[in-house]
């Protein structure tokens, strides 16, 4: 822009120049007086014209620099923001690095509690199965489990015939000796309907067998029509005059009870030598093998 400038200020002198330059002689004074006169005055229309020119190129290259000025502010600005951008994604990269790592971290510390875990857990089940097969092994022996229980029965005859003795292990008696209270070894109720004799066995067992002892000096009839009972299941009925009932469960169905009871409904007398239970246990409502 400076160089068109100096360009046209070259020019507008060189044609003032030109335009002052004496005329031939050949003409008239006042010819060239006026000639004069109209060349400088279309000189100084040329010059201020020339003036104009260089007042708006100056403008002009104001303008340019104010816009140049702008543009570079805008792109210190712009450059400042993308330092700033790039600050903020490189702070974000490490702290967002950073995180990826711990997280790293935690989950090969919990990795490695899982594991041990699982071992722990494998340990804890070889543990399980051994115990079990050892309770298996131990629930496995059938025994005698109504010896010495607790009983109760809804009448008690004189003479002392309470229901402990149906569970005192004395069967072997064949007679008792008149006259004499020191033998009995059987229990016995009143002639009511409905006697029970009940023997709880204090816990939950697996039921076997149970065997029903009669009396042997007389009146073996009276335990006919008896039912047996596990807990509320039937287990056998005294359908004829026996010595010995015994009433097996079958192994497939297996029968869980914590009271056997003794039923005669009919309006008779109750009373045995001794009950007999076989069974293996105890066991817990939920820990049942069979």
């Amino acid at each position: 822009m400076e160089i068109v400038v100096l360009f046209l200020t070259v020019n507008v002198c060189l044609a003032a120049t030109n335009l002052t330059a004496p005329k031939p002689p050949q003409y008239d004074l006042s010819d060239i007086v006026e000639t004069s006169y109209e060349m400088r005055e279309e000189a100084n229309k040329i010059r201020a014209e020339a003036f104009e020119l260089v007042n708006r190129a100056l403008e002009i290259k104001e303008e340019t620099i104010a816009t140049r000025e702008a543009t570079l502010s805008s792109r210190s600005e712009l450059e400042r923001s993308m330092l700033e951008t790039l600050t903020l994604v490189n702070t974000h990269t490490a702290a967002t690095a950073q995180n990826i790592a711990q997280i790293k971290n935690s989950l090969s510390g919990i990795t490695n509690r899982l594991e041990n875990l699982e071992a722990k857990v494998e340990a804890n089940v070889q543990t399980t199965d051994i115990i079990k097969k050892r309770q298996e092994v131990w629930s496995s022996e059938v025994r005698l489990i109504s010896l010495y229980k607790m009983t109760d029965q809804t009448s008690t005859h004189v003479g002392h015939h309470s229901g402990d003795l149906a569970v005192n292990g004395q069967f072997v008696f064949a007679t008792v000796v008149p006259g004499s209270r020191g033998m009995l070894t059987h229990q016995m109720t009143n002639s009511n309907p409905n006697n029970k004799l009940n023997i709880r066995l204090g816990g939950l067992f697996r039921i076997y067998r149970v065997k029903v002892w009669n009396i042997r000096h007389c009146c073996q009839e009276r335990l006919v029509g008896t039912r047996i009972y596990a807990d509320h299941r039937q287990i056998g009925v005294a359908v004829q005059t026996k010595s010995l009932y015994e009433f097996n469960v079958p192994e497939e169905d297996p029968t869980y009870a914590r009271t056997i009871t003794l039923h005669q409904e009919l309006v008779q007398y109750l009373h045995v030598l001794e009950v007999q239970v076989w069974g293996s246990g105890p066991f817990l409502e939920d820990d049942l093998f069979a």
